[in-house]
């Protein structure tokens, strides 16, 4: 009985340390060594990846949707990189792993939002970029276009299904103060964002604009997936600015 309960043990421990082994060896794999931790002016801790390129002056600052996280630009990323920019995608506030939860927020919390864009463009002033771009979609493209009225920092956006109002953050109501380059993008069958799209190129005031119109591909983000060459045509975008 003795040998057998000795036998017993040894077996425990080995299973104890496989287990421990097997346990590091997938925190290795899981873990992401392009995230970092941001903290907003407002002491919100902010979830991002930054993916450098280290061959220019130039990023880009991408922004997700309501609901959403920056994973939805995963598609988009190495096509940017390959253009020379390098990349910052960040989780909003109560998305993804950042602080908070936004199914709680109020019109005034959504508000907040321009404090993580203000947060994204300095840590890319940091870094040392001098030519910063904006990728926005839906509330992101909201967001985006608001803050860009605001910080000279911001060279030019490319906003995906922006609306005339998400949560409070209104297009409209600050589109007309915008003169630096702009692209603005939506689906037909995605009826608001076409009509706000339409407005906002409509209302910005600069020469070097641009809309482009789908007759389908749904709503923000969805567009990378259901238009072929979306993601190259960003790519171009980027290497024609500079």
């Amino acid at each position: 009985m003795k040998k057998v309960s000795l036998f017993i043990v040894i077996f425990m421990l080995l299973l104890m340390i496989l287990t421990l082994i097997t346990g590091c060896e997938n925190n290795e794999t899981t873990t992401d060594p392009n995230e970092i931790l941001l903290t907003t002016s407002d002491e919100v801790n902010l979830t991002a990846g930054y993916y450098e390129t280290n061959t220019g002056n130039h990023a880009v600052l991408l922004l997700h949707m309501l609901g959403k996280d920056r994973h939805e630009y995963d598609s988009l990323i190495p096509t940017i990189m390959q253009n020379s920019y390098s990349v910052l995608a960040l989780d909003f506030r109560g998305h993804g792993n950042s602080d908070l939860n936004y199914t709680t927020f109020t019109d005034a919390d959504w508000q907040n939002l321009v404090l993580d864009v203000e947060e994204g463009i300095d840590f890319l002033e940091s870094k040392g970029y001098t030519e910063i771009t904006v990728i926005g979609a839906s509330i992101g493209a909201n967001a985006a276009l608001k803050q860009a009225i605001q910080d000279p920092r911001i060279d030019n956006l490319i906003l995906i299904s922006p609306g005339e109002d998400y949560h409070g953050l209104k297009t409209l109501d600050y589109a007309q103060f915008y003169n630096k380059p702009i692209v603005v993008v939506a689906a037909m069958d995605d009826k608001d964002a076409a009509v706000a799209a339409t407005k906002i190129y409509n209302a910005v005031k600069t020469e070097n604009k641009e809309l482009k119109m789908y007759p389908t591909g749904g709503h923000g983000t969805a567009l990378l997936t259901s238009q072929e060459g979306f993601s190259a045509m960003i790519g171009t975008w980027l290497h024609n600015w500079y």
